[in-house]
């Protein structure tokens, strides 16, 4: 199975997940399968993989201890650079390493990211967190996005409340909310290979007991209404100048002024249900994946030389893309690229963008034999299409070796010798100054 959403989850299913699970309940994987994520990171190596990987962008690193943040410079070279001894030393001493961002260095977990953002039309954000024993990084707290926490080494007992979820009135106005007078928690514990889903709003915490833990904490940041009618008043701005109209002088204390804004602002929300506008907030949003997107690098022209109408090709995965209207064409769209040609080639692209399964050339609908063969080869170049070999596997997704990639809107290039440094002990530390009174994400 690749991975992907349906893996992360099995043998829940993705339908029983979205129907009974999402925002609802919490949901707890348990497999008793320590090296189920081994296709993502290898569990005893994966702490100094992280670090070594994430090294190159010190920014992307925090030091937490009892919800406080460490200052970087105590952890950073003089150039700025990260300093993986003190580093070490600050996580013997009880801090819980966070790397935000970790789909941008891993190119195994950008592809687990950007799947499910495919199949959820959800941005994601991977954070790894790696604790040390008998240690707590984060003070109970909820978040304001779902999140699916990946247990990729040790073990973690988690305290997650039964109460309900904060409202997201009060999540936006972001002055906290305190877990006191909250009923006892559940507690659970996961395992290496275990999964936990954590609904937005809900009240958690974690510590760390005998062994350290590394973990994985994939953020779905779910679009609201909100996130829609911004869209929607953003693009009515393109060509709509009554969303430009200047608010006359003294409008705060003039009764005629306000009287007025409130006609024009009817006249706007009535605007603002047409089902043109609300199209234009949805593409806005799908624009946001589209450039979220990430395909392997470009191919030399040579590689795409041999193919003709028998040449048998997939799409890559995972890819989002769509099929837009230009003047006099179409153009398909995904990543950083868009392929513009012919209305004779909508069916095609059509096809192409829909496509999960691998073809032959010859099986583009609507297009001349010549034309079939210069539209495979392009996108062959562009890194849209994977040209199948006799004998490899159907579906070619990201290598499995890591790879660096600061940008998370450029393609991940290839992988790439990364510098070596002293690597972090990241074994029993000494015991942590303050264990009691925090918690670990």
């Amino acid at each position: 199975m690749a991975v992907e959403l349906a893996w992360l989850l099995e043998p829940l299913t993705v339908e029983a997940f979205l129907d009974e699970i999402w925002g609802a309940t919490h949901y707890h994987v348990k497999r008793r399968c320590a090296g189920y994520f081994d296709r993502l990171l290898n569990g005893p190596s994966a702490a100094e993989e992280l670090l070594e990987r994430v090294q190159p962008e010190p920014s992307a690193v925090r030091l937490v201890r009892g919800g406080e943040d460490k200052d970087p410079d105590t952890y950073r070279l003089a150039d700025g650079g990260l300093d993986l001894v003190r580093v070490s030393d600050n996580f013997a001493d009880g801090y819980t390493i966070v790397l935000n961002g970790v789909e941008r260095y891993v190119r195994t977990i950008s592809s687990l990211s950007h799947s499910i953002e495919v199949e959820l039309n959800f941005p994601t954000q991977v954070n790894a967190y790696i604790t040390p024993p008998e240690s707590r990084g984060f003070v109970p707290h909820y978040d304001p996005h779902d999140a699916l926490i990946l247990q990729i080494q040790g073990s973690k007992v988690w305290h997650v409340s039964d109460a309900d979820d904060v409202p997201p009135r009060e999540m936006q106005r972001r002055e906290g909310v305190a877990p006191a007078g909250l009923p006892l928690p559940i507690d659970l514990r996961l395992e290496a290979g275990d999964v936990l889903y954590v609904p937005r709003g809900r009240f958690h915490a974690a510590e760390t007991h005998v062994e350290p833990s590394v973990h994985l904490t994939v953020g779905i940041h779910a679009p609201t209404m909100l996130t829609l009618f911004t869209h929607m008043l953003h693009s009515l701005s393109l060509r709509d100048d009554r969303i430009h109209t200047r608010l006359s002088p003294r409008h705060l204390h003039d009764d005629g002024v306000r009287t007025s804004l409130g006609a024009l602002v009817r006249e706007i929300v009535k605007t603002v249900e047409d089902p043109h506008v609300i199209a234009e907030g949805l593409g806005a949003m799908e624009d946001v994946l589209l450039r979220r997107g990430r395909c392997p690098p470009v191919r030399p022209v040579s590689n795409a030389a041999g193919i003709d109408g028998q040449t048998q090709v997939v799409k890559y995965q995972p890819l989002y893309s769509r099929v837009t209207a230009t003047e006099g064409g179409v153009a398909l769209q995904f990543a950083q690229w868009s392929i513009t040609a012919g209305l004779d080639h909508q069916a095609a692209m059509l096809f192409l963008s829909r496509s999960t399964e691998p073809f032959r050339v010859r099986d583009l609908p609507g297009l001349t034999t010549a034309q079939q063969t210069e539209l495979a080869r392009t996108l062959v170049v562009s890194g849209f299409l994977v040209q199948l070999v006799p004998g490899t596997p159907a579906v070619r997704r990201p290598a499995d070796r890591p790879s660096s990639s600061p940008d998370p809107g450029s393609p991940a290039p290839d992988p790439v010798p990364h510098r070596r440094s002293p690597r972090a002990a990241l074994s029993p530390p000494r015991a942590p100054a303050s264990p009691e009174g925090s918690a670990s994400r």
